[in-house]
């Protein structure tokens, strides 16, 4: 026993060492990491999540954004490698003078990838609650100061139930992820646009019950009016995978209000006027205000509920043409929550007005 608790203790050891990044003199300095997980409370940490901090000069102390890719997505959604001056959340983050820590979910990535079965959302709220402990604790490189958890689509689900259940962040933003689905869009992700990833041969590898979209879809998640026709090929090139068990289990936090009631610290909603899986002739998002007269009922007001919507986007505005005015926006409202003028108890006039 004392042998197997003395492995357990070194492996923890060897696998927070950090390990070097490829060097790119337009970002930020990164380090990446290799953070031991377990999937469900109690079991063993014996998976890992690859995670990236990143920022400028000394990150002691300041606010921390965690940053959570989507279904089909990892780390790179937010530093996508094509223009990423435009399209790269991570450089505007860190530019603003936070710490930024990307990381790749369970089963994507660089992370390890266990069974498809065990890719519920709980279980990866359950994984990101073990990485911001970690963060809270300095273990990854540095003592952060306020702690933001960042989502996009399945991972703003994973953000909404993590920031319910562990109370254990600052602030909450939730992109391209509300409440009540435009039905009409819905499904149209579920069902005929995924194919199982073991057809893709980048992604053969993957276990079963993973699952990634089929070639020339890709387009559903841009207005594609407005948006760079490279963008989305760069995005088909490099898509990722998701899992049954995902879809299985996205649907309540989603529908279930109480969930997002749940969340005690300011959150702030953003999404694109033409989401196709949100935004529809029955649940507008025309601005805003619209989309904030929407969401309101379904949060606390411990919660100071602000929202934003990026004109003439679909469901990936990280990757839309107007994505710097998001960015900008996005890390505006950071620094009125949790800068350094933030002190106290949060004011939600001070907060709403800077959505």
């Amino acid at each position: 026993m004392r042998k197997a608790a003395i492995l357990i203790v070194a492996t923890l050891i060897t696998t927070l060492v950090p390990l070097p990044v490829a060097a790119d003199t337009g970002a930020p300095p990164c380090t990446r990491y290799a953070i031991p997980v377990s999937m469900t409370q109690g079991a063993t940490a014996d998976e890992t999540v690859a995670g990236w901090v990143c920022g400028y000069g000394d990150l002691t102390g300041k606010p921390v954004e965690l940053l959570i890719p989507g279904f089909t997505y990892n780390h790179s959604y937010w530093d996508f490698d094509y223009q990423p001056d435009t399209y790269s959340y991570l450089r505007s983050a860190t530019q603003a003078g936070n710490a930024v820590v990307m990381i790749d979910r369970p089963g994507t990535g660089e992370s390890s990838k266990p069974p498809a079965t065990s890719l519920t959302i709980d279980n990866e709220a359950w994984a990101v609650h073990q990485v911001v402990q970690r963060l809270r604790a300095g273990e990854l490189g540095s003592t952060f100061g306020k702690v933001v958890l960042v989502g996009h689509s399945l991972g703003g689900t994973v953000t909404q139930v993590e920031a319910s259940t562990y109370h254990d962040v600052d602030a909450v933003i939730i992109s391209d992820w509300l409440h009540s689905p435009y039905w009409v869009g819905t499904p149209g992700v579920i069902f005929g646009t995924l194919e199982p990833a073991q057809l893709v041969p980048s992604l053969a590898d993957r276990p079963l019950g993973y699952l990634t979209t089929l070639s020339g879809v890709r387009g559903m998640f841009y207005d594609t009016q407005h948006t760079d026709p490279l963008v989305i090929a760069h995005d088909e090139a490099t898509r990722d995978t998701g899992t049954d068990a995902e879809e299985a289990t996205i649907l309540a936090p989603t529908l279930d209000p109480t969930v997002t009631r749940g969340i005690t610290v300011p959150t702030l909603l953003a999404t694109g006027q033409y989401d196709f899986i949100f935004c529809g002739a029955l649940t507008p998002c025309t601005n805003a205000g619209v989309v904030l007269a929407r969401e309101a009922p379904n949060f606390s007001p411990q919660a100071c509920l602000s929202a934003y919507v990026l004109p003439d986007a679909g469901h990936d505005i990280n990757l839309e043409p107007g994505a710097p005015d998001w960015f900008t926006a996005a890390n505006r409202w950071i620094g009125t929550v949790v800068g350094a003028e933030a002190a106290g108890t949060p004011d939600c006039a001070r907060i709403q007005s800077a959505g």
